[in-house]
């Protein structure tokens, strides 16, 4: 059997009670955490415009994007970016705009704590996410 829920802005009690019956039967309960188009959109609408620009080079660029694109003008630090795709996760758990367990997207690329040599995004999210940067009305 497969029960298919959407439920849009759940009230505080109704979302406790529900995720505590959903947790209740958590054996028997599949998580939906593929990147639709609608989760692609908020996500990156939900991301500050640096962070934003990640996500659209890295897209249109097949998955990949190299640091040195994104290191131009005034401002080349690209400190902090990765904070921000993650707390967008985060906040779209908590905001109720898709379940805890998403992937996160985009991921910096390097040699661990230090500078970022890059930003990759798995390939099968490269087209979801390219619609999303790219509707109208963006940046």
């Amino acid at each position: 059997m497969k029960i298919t829920v959407t439920i849009d802005e759940p009230t505080g009690d109704f979302q406790k009670r529900l995720l505590d019956l959903l947790a209740e039967h958590a054996a028997n309960v599949e998580t939906d955490t593929a990147w639709t188009a609608e989760r692609a959109e908020r996500y990156y609408l939900a991301l500050p415009i640096r962070a934003r620009r990640i996500v659209k080079e890295a897209a249109a660029r097949g998955g990949y994007v190299d640091a040195s694109v994104l290191r131009d003008g005034e401002d080349s630090s690209l400190r902090g970016h990765s904070a921000s795709l993650k707390r967008a996760i985060d906040r779209g758990v908590r905001s109720g705009w898709w379940p805890d367990g998403m992937q996160l997207p985009i991921q910096a690329q390097g040699p661990g704590f230090g500078k970022v040599v890059g930003y990759s995004m798995p390939k099968h999210l490269v087209d979801v996410f390219l619609a999303a940067a790219k509707r109208p009305s963006r940046e």
